[in-house]
């Protein structure tokens, strides 16, 4: 197969040392004028991403666990509070397990009605009400499930190097991977995900992992694990595509993954940032999700998002979520393609959307995502359509500006610094240099000239973003301070102010 490494340099000169394992694939190479359309002909290349589901594009959605009960409850708590509510993500429709890393979802991939009783006609009556459920699934199964031992039976397990099906733990969690290599065991996969989400009415699911292949493993086709690593998460996103094409959801159904190589992005309908830490740390926290993004970007992937919150939690090591860091994290998930709630790995010893500390300022948060619906329809057709990722690093747009790694472009007429660390009451920001318009910001609706560098206050759920002034969206953003979804956060929260400080606010 071809070997495809995105490398996008940047009008400097540059070595760069390749290496191939196994047989020498093929090498290309491409020129552009600049470094915007460097990356639309790469999306091009490598395969541009459909437009996502309207539905999706103008409400949260929630990440919820617990049974249909629990479920309901949340919903029933969201539209009390106004929230405009585009899903409802139950990544345990499948049952739970209990381990010491927290509960996990049972990894055999079918709806367990003891754990979610009706579930088949809740999907129905939340759908009619404008809201489709999402589920979870990933290519692997759980030792001693039904799935694994039919897939043990017919043979459609990766092997180890004595023929044996090969056994990999998570956690405490021992299970088998489905040998996508086959294409029995491929067809056979694909099929689960027709009935047991499809058929079950799914919006959507988030399609995890695609990265654990053991560099010892023996695949179907021959290849090591090593050999065929990269490739494995391309296969995991191309089976799921195919079920939605082959059964007419494409553009429909919604699924979301977060392993990938080269072509993953002519597969998967939408990626998410993986598993960051519940905390502001630069390197796994919430603005390791905005590294992620650009660089995603700028390697062909044009559609992606973030678990609103973070995800992985340690208790005992005193790394749980505050209630700054989500509404910090959801007021940053505003100007991006999805707004979708995680409640981490374990649950209780995180701060909650739906806590009475924090619901209020989630809900005003939510309902700036829904007033920018329009906006971001426009930016997500410029992604299938021109090839322009939703998301851009500054400098990719504006070659020569001061372009700091934690701001980023959402669409061509929204800048965004997102607030990555807490406590913040202002916010260094540096404005590209302008092509005839202003960059106005959000809040107050004070016009700057671009090339500058400017202080701007960052009280919660205000985050330092600017549009251009001769946006033919200015009215949609300038909704976003007309309404009463604006006022200020802090207030509701126990932990700001700090002692000593004051709010700066427009």
């Amino acid at each position: 197969m071809d070997c495809l490494t995105p490398c996008l340099t940047l009008g400097v000169p540059v070595s760069t040392r390749f290496f191939i394992l196994g047989k020498t694939g093929s090498l290309y190479f491409n020129k552009a004028g600049s470094l915007l359309d460097a990356v639309t002909e790469l999306t091009s290349f490598l395969g541009r991403m459909p437009e996502l589901p309207e539905w999706l594009l103008g409400g949260a959605v929630l990440g919820v666990q617990g049974g249909t009960d629990t479920m309901l409850s949340r919903y029933r708590q969201a539209k009390a509070f106004d929230i405009p509510v585009a899903g409802i993500w139950i990544q345990d429709w499948s049952g739970k397990v209990d381990m010491e890393f927290g509960q996990r979802v049972n990894w055999d991939w079918r709806w367990d009605p003891r754990w979610y009783p009706d579930l088949d006609k809740v999907i129905k009556n939340l759908k009619q009400d404008g809201v489709r459920v999402l589920a979870y699934i990933n290519p692997y199964l759980r030792q001693n499930g039904d799935m694994f031992k039919e897939a043990e039976a017919l043979g459609y397990l990766v092997r180890n190097g004595t023929g044996d099906v090969y056994l990999q733990r998570s956690v405490t969690l021992m299970f088998g991977s489905v040998d996508l290599t086959n294409p029995s065991a491929y067809s056979w996969y694909k099929n689960i995900i027709k009935t047991n989400l499809i058929g079950l009415g799914m919006g959507g699911w988030m399609a995890d992992f695609g990265e654990y292949l053991p560099v010892d493993a023996v695949l179907h086709d021959g290849r090591s694990g090593l050999e065929g690593h990269n490739e494995w998460p391309v296969l995991w996103a191309k089976l799921n595509r195919e079920a939605l094409e082959e059964t007419g959801q494409l553009g429909e159904i919604v699924f979301f993954t977060r392993a990938g190589f080269s072509g993953t992005s002519k597969f998967t309908t939408l990626v998410w940032n993986g598993d960051q830490n519940v905390d502001f740390s630069p390197a796994d926290g919430v603005r390791s999700s905005v590294y992620g993004t650009l660089s995603l970007a700028v390697s062909g992937v044009g559609l992606s998002h973030f678990d609103i919150g973070g995800y992985t939690t340690l208790a005992d090591l005193g790394l749980t979520r505050s209630g700054e860091l989500l509404l910090r994290s959801a007021e940053m998930a505003v100007f991006t393609p999805v707004f979708r709630t995680h409640e981490g790995n374990q649950p209780k010893a995180n701060a909650q959307w739906y806590n009475n500390n924090t619901i209020s300022s989630f809900a005003r948060l939510a309902k700036q995502f829904a007033l920018l619906a329009d906006y971001r329809k426009f930016v997500v057709q410029q992604v299938s359509r021109a090839g322009v990722p939703a998301q851009l690093p500054v400098s990719v747009v504006y070659e020569g500006s001061p372009s700091p790694y934690s701001q980023f472009l959402f669409g061509s007429d929204l800048l965004v610094a997102p607030v990555c660390q807490e406590n913040v009451q202002d916010l260094w920001v540096s404005l590209p240099v302008s092509r005839g318009y202003d960059w106005v910001h959000l809040w107050t609706r004070t016009s700057y000239t671009g090339g500058q560098t400017i202080l701007v206050p960052v009280p919660l759920g205000q985050p330092a973003v600017f549009y251009r002034s001769d946006s033919a969206f200015r009215q949609v953003f300038d909704s976003l301070t007309t309404t009463t979804h604006t006022k200020r956060l802090a207030p509701e929260l126990g932990f700001l102010p700090s002692p000593g400080r004051k709010w700066r606010h427009s």
